[in-house]
């Protein structure tokens, strides 16, 4: 029964982010649960409107994804300036901040989120908080393990590599590298702990999107959605 909430709840999400879609448009597509979901309505949304959109994928799921659906996908280097990006997240607070990357996608999603002239990013009130407090993913280039294990044990964070019953050792991102994720507890200060972590030689890249949307959309129970307008941080 609760997941069958949490879904009418992503839906209404959902359907409220397809009224930024635009015909023309060069729109990033996310990964995950809440975008595999998406992607009949905004098939859908195409077909009916007859529009002409070209999608920049962020990982190897989405541009599936996308290609099964007969919808047709470019990338950064035609597009450096993608329009729109459209991606969930799995923890958001009121401010904006975000913690993306159970998937494991979250270097391609913040390169496409930081490319992109307009940011949304959707999800249901389960994943809305007061404070983020989920272990905060990681990608990690090998050869630098042992020095990000040690440097994150010493400072008193805990380190832990993904792993799959379907594969002996621990699980690789899409560019080739390890997936880890680092329990954090409370984050009082998610952009001082996104440089903190990132200041790690071998840290490729961390799940935390500090006020890094134009727009947060809250799908809720009731069929009602919250949208938290951020003052996204650019570069």
């Amino acid at each position: 029964m609760i997941q069958e909430e949490v879904k009418k709840a992503r839906e209404n999400a959902i359907l409220k982010a397809l009224e930024y879609i635009e015909d023309g448009m060069i729109i990033g597509y996310g990964t995950g649960s809440t975008m595999a979901q998406s992607i009949g309505y905004v098939k859908k949304l195409i077909q009916e409107k007859k529009m002409k959109i070209l999608f920049i994928p962020t990982s190897f799921q989405s541009r599936q994804l996308l290609l099964e659906n007969n919808l047709p996908i470019t990338s950064l280097y035609e597009y450096p300036e993608p329009d729109l990006m459209i991606d969930s997240f799995d923890q958001t607070d009121r401010e904006g901040n975000a913690i993306k990357g159970g998937g494991g996608a979250m270097l391609m999603e913040k390169v496409i989120t930081q490319a992109s002239r307009k940011v949304i990013f959707i999800g249901d009130y389960v994943k809305l908080v007061e404070k983020l407090s989920r272990p905060v993913p990681l990608e990690i280039l090998e050869k630098a393990y042992p020095h990000v294990k040690r440097t994150l044990t010493k400072n008193g964070f805990r380190l832990m590599l993904r792993e799959s019953a379907g594969k002996m050792g621990p699980l690789v991102s899409d560019n080739g590298n390890l997936l880890g994720d680092v329990d954090i507890g409370i984050i009082e200060d998610p952009e001082k702990l996104d440089s903190l972590l990132r200041s790690i030689a071998g840290i490729i890249e961390t799940g935390l999107f500090p006020k890094l949307a134009d727009k947060i959309i809250i799908g809720k129970i009731d069929g009602n959605i919250e949208e938290i307008n951020v003052n996204r941080r650019k570069l």
